[in-house]
């Protein structure tokens, strides 16, 4: 057999919501070596260690190389017949008594192509509506809050390359340097035209140390933040509102109840550092916040975003080109894929499952009558809360979860492992053997990032196409034929017989004409002479680099704030907050990350030096964490930058920090769980259980107060 010619391939990083580009090189058919391309549209030739590393992914030997079905308690290699054979035995009599006993649970990371087959297949072959994804822990909130004010939720509505033009950059719960490090250079940039760039965090994070000025507020209280500014703004004379909108003077009343004392007192910071942000804003000619998970994935994360938005929208600064308000994308296709329906409300181009007339549209192109499509089920916590619970309680009994690992993203980790083995039936598709592929009653070996086609969305709405450079490895499958496989399985194949991957590519791009999220004018062509950021509505028609200028697409075209509901609990003077996040050599649930070598990192509690001294803890003494959820044991790292109130804890590890989170408390408009802000004791870890634990040491100024 001949040995393939060396070859190079221009693609995509698997990993942030960045999503730069980079050229793969192989020879004899296997990748040697990434290349950073400096025609990147988006990084102009930078590539995080992340993405320089993800070769060693490729060649892991923990790879999934052939189907894998549980027998006697374990799991063993079988052929495909077998393993589709279990699935119509396993599958087919639930979705005859109940389609929602079957549900499925997917991944802001897939691509968009497989992002609309999964929703279609939810509920075109199963007939379910119990569909979602774990972008449901990412960016719901702000997508959430985004819809609600102007109809319209693309991350960034400019190009990143405007943050580069802002004067005034505040970061709430936005970790750059870490998370997105590929930004950066747009921060330097507006750095060096002289503007101000606050990281406003309850830790001192790498990002703090660039920006150079810092806000180390309470835990949860962002909220509170943003309307002491808007109070300020609007005594002094700052409000000049972007549109007419509906709800102005509501939100402006409700702001007077906000000012310095207050925010200053809630926030758990000085009165003369606020004010000093607050002028800070007021004299920015182009102000923007960005906000991350920080403020987000909080049980009143909707209303903190509604918050900031409606602070940018009365100064006058929504829809600025760099300016106004943004959230920051985790997943490498996290905006794509809030978009073309895995969320259990969606339907492809960012409609609504809830709406007839999109109802219609969408039935009519997959060939059935509206009234068979599902009505909305579940949202992510909600459904995995559900796993083997009774079915006259709302209980699900099978679970088909496609590149996804809730077994240590999901708030509340230890509840859900244990509903998950409570199924009858876990189906598991995945490249690699993650902790919920190990819970599996089958496991499917799909296709990783470099062999499969298709496109991926960034956080400021730019598509790019993802190419095919090698094939998946033993009997592995590409994702997209895996489900189309599984619908034949379950006795619906109609609608996913494609002859080839380019069939299911131009659907999707078709069933976006319409939507909000419209694709239609994309096709692979097009985007090889040059990325696109969407709305593109026709073959030969412009993209649409900013998204947010009035009219929206709204009733009347108007947007509507709404008066948020924040609200900061203050507890005991000494009292501990746990916050949870990601390191900078880490990745989501670490399947992939913790196993490659060139990205090492350590689980550990965060402490403030002062509070690891009221307990006589030193870095590396071994603590034993708790809340009403859960506890785990980690290593001490002592942080000087956290606040002393303030513990920290990574979430990529298995039996870490959600073991310790709140499953139960979601966000009422996004269904975001609390994984932010649960109250939290802690012990050495040889302290007997039962005696009262050590008091923590906090400052003088939060030790002294008390609610107003």
């Amino acid at each position: 057999m001949r040995t393939p010619s060396p070859t190079t391939v221009r693609t995509t990083c698997p990993y942030c919501a960045v999503q730069c580009n980079f050229d793969l090189h192989l020879e004899g058919g296997l990748p040697v070596k990434v290349t950073p391309t400096k025609d990147c549209p988006v990084a102009h030739g930078t590539v995080c260690k992340k993405g320089l590393s993800a070769l060693s992914d490729l060649r892991h030997p923990d790879r999934l190389s052939t189907p894998l079905l549980r027998r006697g308690g374990e799991l063993v290699p079988v052929g495909w017949a077998e393993a589709m054979a279990y699935v119509r035995e396993a599958l087919t009599p639930l979705l005859e008594r109940d389609p929602g006993l079957v549900g499925v649970f997917g991944s802001g990371s897939l691509t968009n192509e497989k992002t609309y087959l999964l929703g279609k297949f939810a509920r075109v072959a199963l007939r379910t509506g119990n569909i979602d994804y774990n972008g449901r822990y990412c960016m719901a909130s702000a997508s959430t809050a985004m819809n609600r004010t102007v109809g319209y939720d693309r991350g960034l509505g400019f190009p990143l390359a405007d943050i580069g033009t802002s004067d005034l950059i505040l970061l709430v719960g936005a970790n750059v340097a870490e998370t997105l490090p590929p930004i950066m250079q747009y921060l330097k940039a507006a750095k060096d035209r002289g503007g101000v760039i606050y990281a406003v965090d309850p830790r001192a994070t790498t990002t703090t140390k660039v920006a150079g000025r810092g806000l180390n507020l309470r835990p949860g209280s962002d909220g509170v933040l943003a309307l002491g500014l808007l109070h300020q703004m609007k005594r002094w004379g700052k409000i000049r509102p972007t549109a007419p909108a509906h709800g102005m003077a509501e939100v402006l009343g409700h702001a007077d109840d906000y000012p310095a004392a207050r925010v200053a007192h809630e926030c758990g910071v000085p009165e003369t550092e606020f004010i000093t942000l607050a002028h800070a804003y007021a004299d920015a000619a182009k102000p923007l916040i960005l906000t991350g998970r920080g403020p987000e994935q909080r049980a009143q994360g909707t209303d903190t975003v509604q918050a900031f938005i409606n602070l940018a929208f009365l100064t006058g600064h929504f829809g600025k080109p760099g300016g106004g308000y943004a959230t920051l994308t985790g997943q490498g296709n996290g905006q794509g894929g809030r978009e073309h329906g895995q969320k259990n409300d969606q339907l492809p181009g960012a409609r609504s499952l809830r709406d007839p007339r999109h109802r219609t549209e969408m039935a009519a192109l997959w060939s059935m009558a509206p009234e068979d499509l599902p009505q909305p089920g579940y949202s992510a916590q909600e459904l995995l809360n559900a796993c083997g619970q009774p079915t006259d309680q709302g209980g699900v009994e099978a679970l088909i979860v496609l590149g996804s690992n809730p077994v240590v993203s999901a708030a509340g980790a230890g509840q859900v492992t244990e509903r998950l083995r409570g199924l009858k039936h876990l189906i598991v598709i995945d490249f690699l053997p993650s902790e919920t592929a190990q819970l599996a009653t089958l496991v499917l070996p799909g296709s990783m990032w470099c062999e499969e086609e298709g496109t991926t969305t960034n956080l400021e709405g730019r598509v790019q196409r993802r190419r095919k450079a090698m094939t998946a490895p033993g009997a592995a499958h590409e994702d997209w034929r895996i489900l189309c496989d599984l619908a034949a399985a379950v006795g619906r194949p109609q609608g996913f017989t494609y002859g080839s991957f380019r069939e299911l590519q131009d659907e999707f791009f078709a069933a976006t004409r319409g939507g909000k999220a419209d694709y239609s004018g994309l096709s692979a062509e097009r985007l090889d002479r040059a990325s696109a950021q969407w709305p593109v509505k026709s073959a030969d028609g412009p993209d649409t680099p900013y998204a947010y200028a009035p009219g929206y697409p709204t009733p009347g075209g108007l947007a509507t704030l709404h008066v948020p509901d924040v609200r900061v609990t203050l507890g005991a003077p000494r009292s501990l907050t746990l916050i949870t996040g990601r390191l900078g050599n880490q990745y989501q649930s670490g399947t992939q990350s913790r196993r490659n070598p060139a990205l090492r990192a350590e689980a550990t509690a965060q402490l403030h030096p002062d509070t690891a001294a009221e307990y006589g803890l030193k870095a590396g003494d071994p603590v034993r964490l708790r809340t009403a959820h859960g506890e785990t044991v980690l290593p001490v790292a002592l942080t000087p930058g956290i606040r002393p109130d303030t513990v920290f804890l990574p979430f990529h590890w298995p039996q870490t920090a959600n073991l310790l989170t709140d499953p139960d408390t979601l966000d009422p408009h996004s269904r975001m769980p609390q994984f932010k802000g649960t109250a939290l004791t802690l012990h050495p870890a040889g302290h007997p259980a039962g005696l009262p634990a050590p008091l923590v040491g906090v400052p003088a100024h939060i030790r002294a107060a008390a609610p107003l």
